[in-house]
């Protein structure tokens, strides 16, 4: 008899135990419909919350079946699905971050913490070849990025080694010395009087034209409109960034500006500096180490948590006319990465301007390049005002 109640009671203490781990755990079955390049990918999602660790462990899955995601957070808006390298607005990664693609074979490995990179990241083709392995630190930016730091390591599809370059907090080590190419564009008018200076528009593309095809740079931005046969009175030059760079990788710019003032009848009062994505984030970085240069910028859905210097010399740009775009629903690049800067800023520069949408995502320049508004907002703003103020 004391045997059967012994044993009745262990099973009621693990009965007990059991019960406690079930309620420790909550657990949501979801079916997400995000819509990419025209294409929707449906993705079978599950969320356990651990009421202990108190940390939300996702897996998104194929409609095949096969895992995509296998990631913890600390905070999560359940219901959406942001790129990697961005947390969405109260989406905060925590720990080990890893991707497949539908193939099967690994996409992304990565750590963060508080929502940030810090440790090593890699990367692989869908071939299951690495493409990169890199190094991070968080960096002191809430709500940012991190910062690429030490060593970052790229190869080819093939598996042939293309680089190897060093990183201080963002910042490569010994950058090297050289030229970008680029396409170009002059006013109508502009043969005619050979003795006028012309206001000059600087575009800096996003990471999907990088290459060396410039003819990828007619797919977006300025350079789309001009492929569609829109006039500007301004000379237009947008450079090509090569495969794996950021606008800060190399030292480019100063021989592309000496070659291009040197090429082309440009009124060096004014010239104005515009891109989006990627090249929001090169608009930030190069208006601040160059900001005697132009007399107005356009930064437009960047990051500006990757490089700590930008953050601790953005007030190189307080005298510098801003018109800066994000939309609030932006799963590539937080929104938080502009409105951090220009709250900065704001309150000492009494010439920004930010322009945040609250139902566009990253594709911010389809709203701005296709209007006037930005081209009539650049022609106000002459180099010589700045010197006076």
């Amino acid at each position: 008899m004391d045997l059967f109640k012994g044993r009745h009671l262990f099973l009621l203490v693990i009965l007990i135990m059991l019960t406690k781990n079930i309620k420790s755990q909550e657990i949501d079955t979801l079916f997400l419909h995000i819509p990419k390049n025209r294409d929707t990918i449906s993705y079978k999602r599950i969320v356990e919350f651990d009421n202990n660790t108190k940390l939300y462990h996702v897996r998104d899955f194929y409609k095949n079946g096969q895992l995509q995601m296998d990631a913890t957070y600390s905070a999560l808006d359940k219901l959406f699905k942001e790129e990697y390298q961005c947390n969405y607005h109260s989406n905060t990664k925590q720990g080990l971050y890893q991707t497949w693609y539908k193939n099967g074979l690994p996409d992304t490995r990565c750590t963060y913490v508080d929502g940030r990179f810090h440790g090593q990241k890699e990367e692989w083709y869908p071939n299951g070849q690495i493409a990169e392995r890199s190094n991070w630190v968080k960096g002191e930016i809430e709500n940012g990025k991190g910062q690429m730091h030490g060593s970052s390591k790229k190869w080819s599809k093939e598996g042939e080694a293309a680089y190897e370059m060093f990183f201080d907090k963002g910042l490569r080590i010994k950058p090297k010395d050289t030229n970008y190419h680029y396409i170009s564009y002059t006013p109508k008018e502009y043969k005619k009087d050979s003795l006028k200076k012309w206001p000059l528009i600087i575009y800096l593309h996003g990471g999907t034209p990088r290459g060396t095809d410039l003819k990828k740079l007619y797919a977006s931005g300025i350079p789309d409109q001009i492929w569609r046969g829109r006039e500007f009175p301004f000379i237009i030059v947008a450079p090509q960034c090569p495969l794996g760079h950021r606008w800060s990788t190399d030292d480019w710019f100063e021989n592309f500006y000496d070659e291009i003032t040197k090429k082309y009848n440009v009124d060096k009062n004014k010239v104005y500096l515009t891109g989006a994505s990627l090249g929001g984030a090169g608009t930030w970085y190069l208006a601040i180490k160059y900001p005697d240069l132009f007399a107005a910028i356009a930064p437009m859905s960047g990051f500006t948590s990757h490089i700590e210097y930008l953050n601790k010399n953005i007030d190189k740009l307080v005298d510098m006319p801003i018109w800066a775009f994000h939309g609030k629903i932006d799963k590539v690049v937080q929104f938080e990465e502009t409105e951090r800067v220009v709250g900065r800023l704001q309150g000492k520069n009494k010439n920004v301007k930010f322009t945040a949408e609250s139902n566009v995502g990253h594709g911010m320049e389809w709203l701005v390049y296709p209007k006037d508004a930005l081209y009539d907002w650049f022609l106000k703003h002459d180099r010589r005002m700045k010197d006076k103020n």
